[in-house]
Formats: C-alpha cells, structure tokens, sequence
C-alpha cells in the first residue's frame, strides 16, 4: 500500500509546480500577445532595466533569511521568525532609500531621463516586500510550497488583468511599473492569510541575529556572482545597442522564463530532495537510484525548452506584429540555453545533496570567467548575434566541470546524459523543421489582424 501514495505525493508535487508555472505561463504569453499591443518596444525596454536594477539591489542586500529559516533547527519559534522579519523590514528600509536617492545618478548612466522618476516609483517595492510576514518561507520549511505558488499565479492572474486596462490608458511603460507594485502588494497581503498564529513583531534575538549574519557569509558572495551573471546580459546590452532592442531582448527573456523556471524548481523542490534521500539511506546504490528514478523528470526537463526552442520563430511570427521579429530568434537561443541549463540545474542538485556544498560558488565563479570574455568577444567580431550566441557558448565549461565532478565521485553515467542530450536534440530538429514548414503556409497577416481586433475588443 506504500507504492501508491508515494506515486499520490509525487504527483502532487509536480502537479502544484507544473500547474502553475504553466498557467502562469499561458497568463503572460496572453498579456503579452494584447500589451505588445499597446505599448512599444522602449517601453518593454525601460522596464527590463528597472528589474535588472532592483533586482541588482535585492541580492546585493541578501542575507539569506528564508534559507536560514527553513533549515534552522528553531525555525518554528516565533521570537526567532519575528527577529529575521525585522532584520528583512530593516533591509527593505534601506534598499528603497538606495533605489530612490540613486535613481538620478543610474538614469545619469544610461542617459535615459526618464529611468529617474520610473526607479523611484517601483523602489516602494521594497518596502511592500519588507512588511510581507514569513509565512511562505515557514511554508517551505514545513514542504508546503505550494501555498506561495497558488497566491503567485492569483497575483499574476490580478496584475495582468490591471496592466491591460492601465495599458489602454496611459500607453507608457509606467503600466508595467504599477503592475509590478500590485502584484508584490497582493502577495504582502497573501502573506497574512497563513500562520496567523505567528504574524509579525519587532524582536531581537541576539543568537538569531548572530546566526544571521554567520550565514550571510556564505550567501553574500553567491549572491554577488550571481548578479552579475544574471543581470549581465541586460546591463551591457543596453551599453551596446538600444532600448528597442533591450525590449525585444526582455520579451523573449519573459517568454522562456516560466519553463525555465518550473526546471530549476522541480529540481531543487523535487530532484534535490530525492537525491538527499539516496546519499542519506545508500551512498553506494545514489548513482542508480538517480538515473533509474528520474528519468521522466530528468526528460521533461530537456523536452520543454527543445520545443520551446524549435517552434521559437512560428510562435513570435504568429504572436507578435514585425516590429517583434527578432525575439524569435532570441527566443531560440534562450530555448536552447534552457536546455543546458536542465543539464546543469540536474549536476548541480545531486553535487549538492552529496555533500559538495560549494559547488554553486564554484559554478557560478567558472561561469563569471567563460561569459565575460565570450560575450565580449562574439560582439566584437559578430555584433548582436555574436553577443547572443556567446552566452550559450559560455556554458559548455560549466558542463564540462559538473560533468567531471559527478565522474570524480561515481556519480556519472555518460551513456544515460547522452540519451538526454539526443532526445533533445531531436525533439528540437523535429519541431524546428515542423514550425518552419508551418510558417510557409500560415496567413500570418489574416491571424495578426484577428489578434488586433481581439485586442481592441478588451479594452474597449
């Protein structure tokens, strides 16, 4: 009777994560079909930068609180969650301040005047974020993570609705900007439906601050590198080129998000917590167990982003006007990168659970000195498309590296990773050649103008 209730929490497990990543998905590939629409390029472009930035300022902060909660052996006290609440208030305090007094001197950067009073409008982000109460991360301490995605996908499902109609009015990128402050809003108040019997208060627990910021140690270098590995493409792209393309850039970027997304969260969520399963019952059967017991995980994994990559072009030539052209092909490469991505998200989680703790610092170090140069490099000699193709190329060391690791500990099947890497690759010359051949035949003018009106008709 033991089998079928694990197959029952499996599936809830994959249902609560694929679920709403996939609704979610749907919701903003619809917003964006009616707001590409509405607003221009620039506009996408401008507020691409705005995220890049506060989310710049939101890692440089970290102090890791919720991964200190979640593994905290007095994670469920209340003066304890109420001291890391008030350290996390603090920071969101100082976090606005920076965003706010800054915004001139970074819109002074990127000689962009209108970054100035944009910045300082999204900064109250922080301080709605820094009054949500904790209850999402005592959720993922007590495995339910679930309650965050579901009030996520309703925030998301609130938000897109409100963006359309600020869209149609105001025709500016500042749509997107109260958008964004809804949706963190509605998540604040979200917060305050679940472990009502711990709230918020101000406290002071000195070991809990000390733990703190003992384990801010750890996590401020990661976090440092990882900013600058995610945000990099961003930032120098608009250095190189122009708002327009930023925004083209960021559309794409928003397209292949939320599959990339469910990837990385299934395997931290699910892959990780099996693999520490293996290591912590049988070091010597963790190998089999990994490749035997995820193999479907393992595949949906590399199958999303391989035809997300193929079907790239049909999807934006079907979806969005000329003027969005481009993103197909960007939207091809980050498909393509989603890919080596799965690969590297699966290493890096089972490195993990087998004790190799600084294996994301390792990565993440090795990454910062292959992208560099590679972007660097690509744009010199190919421009955008050099640029483009470069930060896929910059992951190859990285395979390589976790792939060695793996092997240095008997952790590596190679004959099973190349089934992985071959039914992606066929997965992602079938649906390129499918949406190709469609393309020669879909009346692209005749869905673009029935799109259009249906535009028109919400918003009117």
């Amino acid at each position: 009777m033991r089998l079928p209730t694990r197959i029952a929490n499996l599936k809830g497990e994959l249902f609560s994560s694929t679920f709403t990543y996939g609704l979610t998905a749907a919701i903003r590939l619809c917003s964006s079909v009616v707001l590409t629409r509405l607003l221009t390029p620039e506009a996408y472009g401008i507020f691409a930068l705005l995220t890049s930035l506060l989310f710049t300022i939101e890692l440089l902060s970290d102090v890791g609180s919720r991964g200190l909660l979640v593994r905290h052996p007095r994670g469920n006290e209340i003066r304890f969650v109420h001291t890391l609440w008030t350290i996390r208030l603090i920071r969101g305090g100082l976090n606005f301040s920076i965003a706010f007094f800054a915004a001139p001197i970074i819109a002074g950067i990127y000689h962009a005047p209108v970054l100035t009073s944009a910045l300082r409008t999204l900064s109250f982000i922080f301080l709605i974020s820094g009054i949500e109460t904790m209850s999402f991360s005592l959720a993922i301490r007590d495995q339910k993570a679930r309650i965050s995605n579901y009030v996520d996908m309703v925030s998301t499902a609130v938000m897109t609705i409100c963006v359309i109609v600020l869209a149609s009015v105001l025709k500016n990128h500042l749509a997107l900007v109260y958008g964004a402050l809804l949706q963190r809003a509605i998540v604040a108040c979200g917060s305050f439906l679940f472990y009502r019997n711990i709230g918020v208060g101000f406290a002071f627990d000195r070991e809990a601050v000390l733990d703190q910021f003992r384990f801010a140690r750890l996590v401020l270098p990661s976090s440092v590198l990882f900013i600058v590995l995610s945000q990099y493409d961003k930032l120098v792209l608009l250095k190189l080129f122009d708002l327009t393309l930023l925004g083209v850039y960021g559309i794409a970027s928003n397209m292949v998000a939320p599959i990339s997304g469910v990837v990385v969260h299934n395997a931290q969520a699910i892959l990780y917590a099996r693999c520490a399963e293996y290591f912590r019952s049988d070091r010597t059967t963790a190998c089999t167990k990994y490749y035997q017991e995820n193999r479907r995980l393992l595949l949906i994994g590399v199958t999303l982003p391989a035809m997300l990559a193929g079907f790239s072009q049909l999807i934006v030539s079907i979806l969005y006007d000329s003027r969005y052209s481009l993103a197909g092909h960007v939207l091809m490469v980050f498909g393509l990168g989603a890919i080596t991505g799965a690969f590297q998200n699966a290493s890096e989680n089972l490195l993990l659970a087998s004790g190799r703790t600084h294996i994301f610092l390792m990565v993440n170090a090795l990454r910062l000195c292959s992208l560099v140069p590679a972007t660097l490099l690509g744009y010199l000699f190919f421009g955008f498309n050099g640029f483009l193709w470069s930060t896929l190329v910059a992951t190859i060391p990285i395979l390589i590296y976790l792939g060695f690791e793996q092997k240095k500990l008997g952790l590596l099947d190679l004959r099973e990773e190349c089934r992985l890497f071959f039914a992606a690759f066929l997965i992602f010359m079938i649906s390129f050649g499918i949406s190709h051949l469609l393309l020669k035949f879909a009346p692209l003018d005749f869905l673009h103008q029935l799109l259009k009106d249906a535009s028109k008709n919400l918003y009117h």
